[in-house]
């Protein structure tokens, strides 16, 4: 199983405890989600699922998985300095690759850091550096591309849009099967 949940009207934590609980049918109120020294959320009750949270500008995010560690990034779209970034922070592959399409910077950057939060390093080590497959996968219904130098850990991107249309951009990685289906809850946003 890997479900991915996305709202605008719960926090990280909150959201990750209704969808622990939907996910086993109990209580929000009895799930206790714990972090690791790297900061990590852990379900210690429940140690068959992997859970990854995150959050923008009044969006939340959470992946729960029980095919291995899991790593979810969402990004409101907006203007960056995006060649710029990439020549800075990125392999100089990806940095060509960004100064010829710079509206998808964000979908290489979520991509970037839900492969950190999967691996359990985040970005640090190097982690922005870490290639990505190009173009990044864009089919948010399944794990569509696998991540080079990984053991196994495959990748997911999307765009949503807001109520009030602003877009979002998401990535979820997961050390699972290529083809595995991401079922997504979008509860109050619409897939593009």
């Amino acid at each position: 199983m890997l479900r991915v949940w996305v709202s605008e009207s719960h926090c990280a934590t909150c959201l990750a405890r209704l969808a622990v609980a939907q996910t086993l049918d109990t209580c929000p109120t009895t799930v206790r989600v714990h972090r690791d020294p790297s900061g990590r959320p852990l379900l210690p009750a429940h140690p068959q699922l992997h859970l990854s949270l995150t959050h923008t500008e009044g969006v939340a995010a959470v992946a729960l998985s029980t095919l291995g560690p899991v790593g979810i990034d969402v990004e409101l779209r907006r203007e960056l300095p995006a060649a710029e970034l990439a020549e800075r922070w990125f392999h100089a592959r990806e940095a060509g690759w960004v100064r010829e399409r710079p509206q998808d910077f964000l979908a290489l950057w979520t991509q970037k850091e839900a492969v950190g939060k999967a691996l359990g390093t985040g970005l640090r080590g190097g982690g922005l550096r870490r290639e990505m497959p190009l173009p990044p996968p864009a089919d948010g219904t399944a794990l569509t591309a696998v991540v080079p130098g990984t053991r196994g850990v495959a990748l997911s991107g999307t765009a949503l849009s807001r109520p009030d249309g602003a877009e979002l951009v998401l990535a979820v990685a997961c050390a699972a099967a290529l083809g595995t289906q991401v079922d997504l809850d979008t509860a109050d946003l619409d897939p593009r």
